[in-house]
């Protein structure tokens, strides 16, 4: 427990302090904490999380939230009078403030970092934040005129209506309605509204019914009920569509007749929209909540509203939704766990909210049930070895998996074939739209092409910030980078030589589409990804069209891999499988078979049988193998021995540190100079085995943002102490101004 938390449990008991430390969000300086004197007037009144107004020098009165309290200021230190409670309901409590706290701990940040990312801090402005209508409905009909009695017996028709609604139907003005009023016939009232992202979703339909469990998912649920009102973290394994969507909904039923809440997480905004609709049909609208970073701010204001007012019983979301100050939970679902989305890269905190969700389940005494088909080896490591592993073999109604068929693009050029597609697949999406049937097209590339290039002098055109290769979009017709977000006009002539030979070369989804509407003039095609979303909620129309049938083929990256559940899909094809495995990073094989084996997943879910093709120039990779057959154990059992062979996760934890400069040579030296250090520190408590450290070595991507990086590589094998340990260095180092130090705990990838 911080001292800041301690010291507030003190003053909630009576203990009252003389100073708030407070938290602002201020352009140009960022988000800062300072201290203010508590008027007299306001100590009895003033709690954690509330909104304050402070002045602030020249910026007069801005806007602030109390993290904390204080009877002490640092030497030479004079503090202001906070001006006014802004609103006596704090936005978070206590012990949610503790939770953040954790969390800058672990992930090595501070707890600015944290509330910057968890609170939205659009909060703080002066605007009104609660959105009201007037309404107006009819009481008696008194001594009105002609003119006035049709407005009043139109309003006895319609009832309590919105009132700029009625003006516009009684063709009437607001200065009449208050005519009305003012002699009692009609009554004018403001309420408030809630602005619900799950508007689109609501239906005057009656709940959806529970469908009987199968055997499997029966055995499955029992287990996970068996633990609910304890912590115990439970795997759930289930082959594609075997049903597990269905044992978690059991599961929430239960719960809520507990009279507890639950949170449930997906990976991504257009995965977490579709199961909020499925949720929101099976347990109504008015306590289901959808949270992540595409809803406005004025709905997130309202959802965070009613979560503190506990009316919302489900909570679903993307990763950001695990900081929503949702109480007294009962059941955390992580869905697609296995998925990287999950961590934040940047900026800090660079969190996983399975990791972070993991800590609320324990705070809560709840259970944590993380559900894939194709694990996170470490989790299934761990559920393996703690007798916490469910598993569900069968796919729902038996459905056999889809088959699948590796074409190996070799032989297609060898057949002067040069095209994206093979003739295969192009012949099986002819068959499929013949049929009626629906296919996936799955190229996990975003972009038109992956790179351009001069065919004069071979210079390829790269981002002046990044390392990295400039991506031509189509649409658009710009290069972009999608590490910095520079975008510039495609050239017509090469920079270097003045050529104007430039090509296009690679492949990314954008072409991929193009080509298919060549191949496939007569079908409708719909693209899907990142780039595509131009408007809000569009992913979700999208996906409803693709599962009304409207849409012949839809091609996309690897959001197209999960959640889909739509029976009229019977054809995947996959362009270039050999992807994922060809990034220099411990997990591209598992990233690989997680992805190849998900989007095989998403054909045959219905009573007809799927198909799959996976387009390759490496035929006989392990992992590509075991995707083929979606066989998890195999791939499992090779991968976990060259975990541990290399002493990568589940055997250690990884710790990266990066040091970057937009001086090359400042970085480098500082990230040895830092490396020797820890070395040497390493070396004197004789804990190097356990604690071992690798590099420095110039990151994989080595310019970012104008900025060169170096990495150090710690795999922990101490647990806590060796976390701690870790910190402890690290909080003493000292750097230059134009040195920037990155701490990323547990990363996904090291390049």
């Amino acid at each position: 427990m911080s001292e800041n938390t301690k010291k507030t449990e003190e003053q909630q008991e009576g203990m009252l302090n003389k100073y708030a430390l407070v938290l602002t969000s201020i352009k140009g300086i960022g988000v800062k904490t300072f201290s203010y004197l508590i008027p007299e007037d306001l100590k009895p009144k003033i709690k954690i999380g509330q909104p304050l107004l402070v002045p602030f020098g020249r910026m007069g009165l801005i806007n602030a939230f109390v993290v904390g309290f204080s009877n002490y200021l640092p030497e030479g230190i004079k503090a202001k009078n906070i001006s006014k409670i802004l609103d006596e309901t704090p936005i978070f409590d206590v012990d949610y403030l503790k939770f953040l706290e954790w969390v800058a701990d672990y992930y090595f940040c501070s707890i600015q970092n944290v509330l910057e990312c968890a609170v939205p801090l659009k909060f703080l402005n002066a605007e009104k934040k609660e959105l009201s209508q007037k309404f107006v409905e009819f009481v008696t009909f008194g001594n009105a005129n002609k003119r006035q009695k049709e407005i009043l017996e139109l309003l006895e028709q319609t009832g309590k209506i919105n009132i700029a609604d009625f003006e516009k139907a009684a063709k009437t003005t607001r200065a009449t309605l208050k005519k009305l009023e003012n002699t009692g016939c009609i009554k004018i009232t403001e309420e408030k509204i809630y602005r619900n992202p799950l508007e689109i979703f609501k239906t005057n339909n009656p709940p959806e019914p529970f469908p009987k469990l199968t055997e499997e998912q029966t055995a499955a649920y029992e287990k996970i009920e068996s633990h609910l009102g304890s912590y115990e973290k439970i795997l759930l394994h289930g082959v594609t569509s075997s049903g597990k969507t269905e044992v978690y909904f059991k599961a929430i039923q239960e719960v809520l007749k507990q009279g507890k809440n639950v949170l449930f997480l997906a990976p991504e905004i257009a995965l977490a929209s579709v199961l909020t609709k499925r949720l929101a049909k099976r347990f109504g609208t008015e306590i289901t909540a959808i949270w992540h970073s595409g809803i406005s701010e004025g709905e997130k204001f309202d959802v965070w509203q009613k979560i503190k007012n506990n009316e919302i019983r489900i909570l679903a979301g993307a990763r950001s939704a695990v900081f929503a100050p949702l109480k007294n939970i009962g059941l955390i679902i992580i869905d697609e766990e296995h998925e990287s989305a999950y961590k934040q890269t940047m900026p800090a905190p660079r969190y996983d909210a399975r990791t972070v969700a993991q800590k609320l389940a324990q705070l809560n005494n709840a259970p944590l049930v993380l559900g894939s088909a194709t694990p996170d080896v470490s989790s299934y490591y761990y559920a393996k070895n703690t007798g916490s592993l469910i598993k569900m073999k069968k796919r729902y109604n038996d459905y056999p998996l889809a088959k699948v068929r590796v074409i190996d693009m070799k032989e297609e050029r060898f057949r002067a074939n040069n095209g994206i597609f093979s003739k295969a697949l192009v012949n099986a999406v002819e068959e499929n739209l013949r049929d009626k049937k629906q296919t996936i097209i799955l190229m996990n590339r975003r972009g038109f092409s992956t790179y351009t290039q001069c065919l004069a002098c071979g210079e390829v055109i790269q981002c002046p910030n990044c390392a990295i290769p400039l991506i031509f979009h189509s649409q658009t017709q710009t290069l972009k980078c999608h590490y910095c977000d520079h975008e510039e006009p495609m050239p017509v002539k090469c920079p270097k030589c003045e050529s104007e030979a430039l090509k296009n070369c690679g492949t990314g989804v954008q072409k991929v589409e193009l080509i298919a509407q060549k191949l496939f003039p007569d079908a409708k095609i719909v693209r899907l990804d990142s780039d595509a979303l131009a408007k809000k909620n569009l992913h979700i129309e999208i996906l409803d069209e693709f599962s009304k049938g409207n849409i012949d083929i839809l091609i996309g990256t690897q959001m197209l891999a999960k959640g889909l559940d739509n029976p009229n899909v019977t054809l995947v094809g996959v362009i270039n499988a050999d992807n994922s495995f060809n990034l220099p990073d411990f997990r591209s094989s598992e990233r690989g078979f997680q992805l190849l084996t998900q989007v095989a997943g998403r054909a045959g879910r219905g009573d007809n049988p799927g198909e799959v093709y996976f387009q390759t120039y490496n035929p006989e990779f392990f992992a590509l193998e075991t995707a083929k057959e979606q066989d998890y154990e195999s791939f499992y059992k090779t991968e976990i021995q060259s975990r541990e062979d290399f002493d990568y996760p589940p055997f250690s934890k990884i710790i990266r540190i990066i040091l970057s400069s937009k001086n090359q040579y400042r970085a480098e030296r500082s990230a040895q100079e830092i490396a020797m250090r820890l070395n040497d520190v390493v070396n004197k408590m004789q804990i190097s085995e356990p604690l071992s450290i690798l590099g420095p070595v110039a990151c994989v991507i080595e310019k970012l943002q104008e900025r060169y990086r170096f990495q150090i590589l710690i795999k922990n094998k101490l647990e806590e102490k060796g976390h701690r340990f870790i910190h402890s260095f690290l909080s003493q180092i000292k750097l230059p101004d134009d040195i920037k130090l990155t701490v990323d705990v547990d990363p996904l990838d090291i390049l």
